[in-house]
């Protein structure tokens, strides 16, 4: 069994938004390949309910970068006196339009530090978690490095440049792999439109529903994130990270540190407002946005890992269909009896087909 790694927290500080990035890197003597993973999640979610995922391919010698993506997570949005917003409800739905949010990203994956260079790792052992909360609630185990504080950021990096030297001159750091996630998917769609780098896209069950079937879902997300109960009965405010902690202690045994971390900020960060929006704004036409899409960037590679719509996944069978004929056989895998979140589901399997996925992007040795 492989020891833990901790991420880091760096913040990318754009002029509207400030992004939480937590990055894995392989571990102290370790072999790192010199490639980037970066994962976009979906709604509801945060970077840290990737983190079983990140943590498995950082071994495997990648760089893994996670972002909380605008109105989730630590991300928080800036207001007009350059501070985050006290009340992060206060954004307009407007905010959330996928492509103004693609662009957004575009600038944070621009801003991320490069990969580890290939040749030996220098990731952080995670040491055991304690119970403290650190800068702006954030749970305990993520510390940004030693020395800082738990959950205080590595770096504070401003757009189009990076404190470890990101977009430096005369550098020429590898585009990554961007994975994104339901909602994620389309962000990262939009900020590859935006000109994100990437030599690679992998869509994690991304959601082709009609607009009806959007607005119930987020009709449901909405209804759990404001009715969720402890278990003394008190209904949960976003402010209240450790009374959530407990609660999600409670009632969810048997999960790993990472995965009540993740539930923590799920159930505390994330916006209802956001949920609402960003429902309302997905794409009218999916299937027909996912082609036009596709005639703009012929050349990416694509794959897609859907979850069984018997399930729970969001790629219905025949849309399976029309996506292999779109990409190849070899570019469509579905997780049978694996819902739309695999990443919490059976965390093996997906890491079986998204490895298989990697390798393909790694040149061989020559």
């Amino acid at each position: 069994m492989t020891d833990r790694l901790q991420p880091l927290r760096h913040d990318l500080r754009l002029p509207t938004i400030r992004f939480a990035a937590w990055r894995w890197s392989p571990p102290a003597g370790g072999q790192s390949l010199g490639r980037r993973l970066v994962i976009l999640h979906g709604v509801t979610a945060s970077a840290l309910g990737f983190a079983e995922v990140a943590d498995a391919i950082a071994h495997d010698g990648w760089t893994v970068d996670a972002l909380d993506l605008p109105g989730h997570g630590a991300t928080r949005w800036i207001g007009p006196d350059g501070e985050p917003l006290a009340d992060q409800e206060s954004v307009g739905a407007g905010a959330y339009d996928l492509e103004k949010v693609g662009r957004l990203v575009a600038d944070a994956v621009r801003a991320l530090p490069p990969a580890v260079p290939s040749g030996a790792g220098n990731g952080q052992v995670r040491p055991r978690a304690d119970d403290a909360a650190g800068a702006d609630g954030a749970p305990a185990w993520p510390a940004a490095s030693a020395g800082r504080g738990h959950g205080e950021p590595a770096a504070m990096i401003p757009a189009g440049g990076s404190a470890a030297g990101g977009s430096a001159a005369g550098e020429s750091a590898a585009a990554p792999v961007i994975l994104g996630h339901s909602w994620g998917s389309g962000v990262a769609m939009a900020a590859i439109d935006a000109e994100a780098p990437a030599e690679r896209l992998v869509l994690l069950d991304p959601p082709f529903l009609t607009p009806d079937q959007g607005i119930e879902m987020a009709e449901g997300f909405r209804a759990q994130l404001a009715d969720a109960q402890l278990a003394d009965g008190v209904r949960w405010e976003r402010a209240e990270v450790a009374q959530a902690r407990a609660f999600v202690t409670a009632t969810k045994p048997g999960l790993s540190g990472d995965e009540i971390e993740a539930r923590v900020r799920e159930l505390t960060d994330t916006s209802p407002g956001a949920v609402d929006a960003i429902a309302r704004g997905a794409p009218m036409d999916p299937i027909g946005m996912m082609a036009s899409w596709r005639s703009r960037h012929p050349d990416l590679p694509v794959d897609v890992i859907a979850g069984d719509p018997e399930a729970g996944g969001l790629v219905p069978h025949h849309v399976q269909g029309l996506l292999r004929m779109a990409l190849g056989d070899d570019r469509v895998h579905v997780l049978d009896g694996l819902g739309h979140s695999p990443q919490h589901e059976d965390v093996g399997r997906l890491l079986d087909v998204l490895r298989a996925v990697l390798r393909s992007a790694v040149p061989e040795p020559g």
